[in-house]
């Protein structure tokens, strides 16, 4: 049975601070990537970035694993985790299921190995 693949975005905000960017507005400089694309959005309210034990995240996983995801777009690279390590292991998972991975705030694409030059 084929699918097609989306598009995800992934908001997480540990705590409410003024000097700290909502998940609403984490999202909409997600959609920007989208350039008016639909996406399925996962966000994790109250949680930190310093392992990877937070409920929408792991259900993100999930669907990478299932093969649904295309694409996981992030504000930030530290929204995903703060960890090396688990984002180490994440751009493994990433690689095995070819999903391409997006910061935008920070301008990074990472795409799988055989796709070539960003």
């Amino acid at each position: 049975m084929e699918f097609i693949r989306e598009d995800c975005i992934y908001a997480r905000q540990s705590v409410d601070r003024k000097d700290s960017i909502s998940i609403e507005s984490q999202i909409e400089f997600c959609k920007y990537e989208l350039k008016g694309g639909s996406c399925r959005v996962f966000k994790d309210k109250g949680y930190s970035g310093k392992n990877t034990d937070r409920p929408e995240f792991q259900k993100l996983l999930g669907e990478i694993r299932k093969g649904k995801v295309r694409r996981v777009i992030v504000y930030k690279l530290d929204r995903i985790s703060r960890s090396i390590l688990d984002f180490a292991t994440m751009m493994e998972l990433f690689q095995e299921y070819d999903v391409e991975f997006v910061s935008s705030r920070k301008s990074l694409i990472l795409r799988p190995r055989w796709a070539g030059p960003c």
